[in-house]
């Protein structure tokens, strides 16, 4: 969220007007649905609470989306699955505001509540807006302003709620669902798909879906709560608040970033089997062995110590290896390590199969970024001394 509606929310919180039980009986209560932005931080779109007292001023959201780009160390926070997001609570008119400035459609939908449930609902979310639970320790995919706002209306029913059934053929992975959201921004669905893990690679039932709000507002619409032993529809059909559908920008081109790095592998591939020439060579290696280094480093830090599980048993180890890191440093020393570098090697080689075989999925603009180092390394294992 941008900072001014931080700002804003964090002034709520200090004097908030909480939804109380008395006013349950008149009050209407939404599910609002926000569609998927430009920015890194909104491609996955965004879902809130409304609840509005017909007849009077009182007309809030529940927003459990809030963050601040200032918040200390905010990456490594991130990646270490240690982020904290708040329950911001304000009015409709600003949260609406926003959207339509930005040029993105957003949905309402009626909750069908009773009024002991509504009354249990507004217990919940005051709770929530308490100054000691106001936080939430965020997860992409099981805890975040869509999850929130399924499981606060699924704990305020007095009965059952029934979630959508998918036979088990018609269910996506995680990383499926969010390949279309991310496909606009080509470098953030790379870094996605080079973090994520098998973890990603489970299906998820409907309920799960939900994670991305706008499989939110469709599964809703085939969600049913039990109301004295009758089965009926949770919310009211998705009514459009804000309409830009047709204001769509151009789609980014995937394929670009897959020939950037078929080009640099092909200048990689000229450079070591070429033209051979130990200065062009050695350069090469001090401008790909940090980078590789780097990354590497990164994937033992994303599968070992970040607390998001969908970040384990990242397959891409084995492509891009910690063996690089130490290679680097006998380059760097002017050292060889043909054992080593051959070490190095096989594991990459061992990448791409051991993936097809354990199902994660793979970014095919991955499979030149890892085909460029093991050509370097390739170089360095010395077989051709051998022949």
């Amino acid at each position: 969220m941008k900072k001014i509606l931080f700002i804003l929310t964090v002034l709520s919180l200090i004097r908030p007007a909480p939804a109380s039980a008395g006013m349950a009986d008149s009050a209407d209560v939404y599910i609002v649905t926000c569609a998927p932005g430009t920015e890194s931080y909104s491609i996955y779109g965004h879902t809130a609470l409304r609840v509005v007292i017909p007849g009077t001023t009182f007309d809030r959201v529940y927003n459990w989306g809030i963050f601040d780009f200032s918040t200390p160390n905010f990456a490594y926070r991130f990646a270490k699955g240690r982020l904290d997001y708040l329950l911001g609570a304000y009015p409709y008119e600003n949260f609406l505001r926003e959207y339509i400035a930005e040029g993105r459609s957003v949905w309402s939908q009626k909750l069908n509540l009773t009024t002991a449930e509504k009354e249990k609902l507004f217990e919940l979310i005051n709770e929530n807006l308490r100054p000691e639970n106001v936080r939430y320790r965020y997860d992409f995919f099981f805890d975040n302003c869509a999850t929130r706002v399924r499981d606060i209306v699924a704990a305020a029913a007095t009965d059952t709620v029934i979630f959508p059934v998918k036979e088990k053929s018609y269910l996506k992975s995680f990383r499926k669902l969010v390949d279309p959201n991310q496909k606009v921004l080509p470098w953030l669905d790379l870094g996605a798909d080079m973090l994520l893990g098998l973890q990603a690679d489970k299906k998820a039932t409907p309920s799960d879906e939900m994670f991305l709000p706008v499989h939110l507002m469709n599964n809703m619409l085939n969600t049913f709560i039990v109301h004295d032993g009758t089965e009926e529809p949770l919310t009211g059909p998705a009514e459009i608040v804000a309409d830009f559908s047709a204001e769509a920008g151009p789609q980014a081109k995937a394929w670009v970033l897959q020939a950037v790095f078929y080009i640099l592998l092909v200048l990689v591939l000229l450079i070591t089997f070429v033209f051979r020439k130990p200065k062009l060579e050695k350069a090469t290696d001090f401008i790909l062995y940090p980078v590789y280094s780097a990354i590497a480093t990164l994937l033992v830090f994303t599968n070992l110590f970040s607390e998001h599980d969908a970040l384990h048993f990242n397959l891409l180890f084995l492509g891009i290896n910690i063996l690089i890191p130490l290679l680097f440093i006998f380059l760097f020393t002017r050292r060889k390590a043909v054992t080593l570098s051959r070490t190095a090697f096989f594991i990459s080689l061992s990448w791409l199969p051991v993936s097809l075989i354990a199902g994660q999925g793979i970014n095919t603009a991955l499979i030149p970024m890892v085909l460029i180092i093991m050509v370097r390394l390739f170089r360095h294992c010395e077989f051709a001394k051998q022949l």
